[in-house]
């Protein structure tokens, strides 16, 4: 059985390569729709509260809030970690990119992105919340055990330092159960992903193409911080704008995950807040982003899994 988990979530990692691939409208056009892929529809609508802390950090467009738009789609916690966790994620992320992705590149294959470095991290996804647990589950087998899935901390609260991934993995994993834990237990999730932007890189506006994308997208912002601007695809003028300071956590949920492009830019009059500049500088996102699930359930990943003699 743990062969074939192993196979699985190989072939399931390959399965939803995070490829985004988009149409535009017209040439220096803004990038309005993705190209392909029927959009994912939660069961329910996915209500996240949005603490009275985030108020100062999100500005709404009147044409937002007049057209009835959900302001919790954009979901913002600041001061989500602390400074201790969130110079741990600085520490571990930087090693990570050392060893997987030591050099920043110009631009990305659909020239959204530009001066970036981005790697997963498997080793920071509990089976149980990934696409190899799901698989299992549906074949009514148990999850294999995963070491870093117990508890890594000795009575005071400091690292028993045993974990067999990595010396803070299992500290890591703490973690990030704060964020998957803000979502239903059915969430399939795929590795977490860093994405390191340089200071003068920039994300262009794009909307994320749902056949590799799942209902929600999000991140824990780790140095510098950066203002995420969201449009609506077909009217401009509905518009938010976040801050993201270090430590935060955001989302986008329900129609602000397909209906609204996203962006960080480099442009001066975008990178203000309440009259003041915000300075360029390198910020690491950690993003989470949830797995669609085959048409024919997670059990349908089995047979590409396994070869057939």
């Amino acid at each position: 059985m743990a062969l074939i988990l192993r196979t699985l979530n190989c072939s399931a990692r390959r399965a939803h390569v995070l490829r985004r691939w988009f149409s535009e409208t017209g040439s220096g056009s803004r990038l309005t729709r993705p190209a392909s892929g029927t959009i994912p529809q939660p069961p329910e609508p996915i209500n996240l509260a949005l603490p009275s802390s985030a108020e100062p950090f999100i500005k709404y467009s009147d044409a937002f809030v007049d057209r009835g738009y959900t302001k919790s789609d954009i979901f913002l916690h600041p001061d989500f970690i602390s400074d201790d966790e969130h110079d741990l994620l600085v520490r571990s992320c930087n090693k990570k990119l050392k060893r997987l992705a030591n050099t920043y590149e110009m631009g990305h294959f659909d020239k959204r992105i530009n001066n970036y470095r981005e790697c997963s991290v498997s080793a920071w996804l509990p089976h149980k919340r990934g696409v190899a647990g799901r698989v299992s589950q549906a074949m009514d087998r148990g999850v294999d055990p995963d070491p870093v899935d117990l508890p890594d901390r000795a009575s005071n609260g400091k690292s028993a330092g045993w974990t067999t991934v990595g010396k803070y993995d299992g500290q890591i994993r703490h973690i990030l159960d704060r964020v998957w834990d803000l979502f239903p237990a059915s969430f399939t999730w795929l590795p977490p992903h860093i994405l390191d932007l340089h200071e003068d890189g920039e994300i262009l506006p794009h909307v994320d193409n749902p056949e590799y994308s799942g209902f929600v997208v999000g991140g824990l912002c780790l140095l510098g911080p950066a203002v995420s601007t969201f449009k609506h695809v077909d009217d401009p003028s509905v518009r938010v704008d976040v801050l993201l300071s270090p430590k935060s956590l955001y989302f986008m949920t329900n129609r602000i995950r397909y209906q609204f492009t996203h962006e960080i830019t480099v442009d001066p009059s975008q990178r203000a807040w309440m009259g003041q500049p915000v300075a360029r500088a390198r910020r690491i996102s950690l993003m989470f982003r949830d797995a669609k699930e085959p048409e024919g359930g997670w059990s349908s990943l089995v047979s590409a899994a396994i070869p057939s003699f």
